[in-house]
């Protein structure tokens, strides 16, 4: 795996990186380049618990330059990488809308991505007031570009 800062960045904002997963990040940046003690003993943990990773995070994250962000920073970085890559793929962005709507969730609702958190929800309306599938479809591809943009 590449080691994305912005990525790792906004899934440490959201709790999205597990425990266990957190010595691959840092082999990921010894990888890239990075290294440092709190590195070097994050990528030596194996199976760590919450708190083994704790411990050495701090200092990992100053060797590794990673930033804290907000919830609603993190939600946004994630929110528009997912969709540039629905649109990229050609996918049908009506088979993502529960994804935005658990990322909305986990980051407690913020405004940053209320245009797509709550996308299931219009949808039903859409729905309910007579709208085709079709028109659906482009009216939520639209949304994907714009927060992609």
């Amino acid at each position: 795996m590449i080691f994305d800062r912005e990525l790792i960045e906004a899934k440490l904002a959201l709790g999205l990186i597990p425990s266990e997963d957190m010595p691959a990040v840092a082999w990921d940046a010894l990888e890239a380049g990075l290294d440092g003690p709190g590195i070097a003993r994050l990528a030596a943990l194996e199976r760590p618990t919450f708190f083994e990773v704790v411990e050495v995070l701090a200092k990992a994250k100053a060797e590794m330059a990673l930033v804290d962000l907000s919830a609603g920073e993190a939600a946004l970085r994630i929110a528009r990488r997912w969709a540039a890559e629905i649109l990229e793929r050609g996918e049908d962005p009506l088979r993502h809308t529960k994804e935005f709507e658990s990322l909305w969730i986990k980051a407690d609702h913020p405004g940053e991505i209320q245009s797509v958190g709550n996308l299931d929800d219009e949808i039903w309306i859409a729905e309910s007031m007579g709208q085709t599938e079709s028109q659906i479809r482009k009216w939520v591809a639209e949304r994907l570009r714009a927060l992609s943009a």
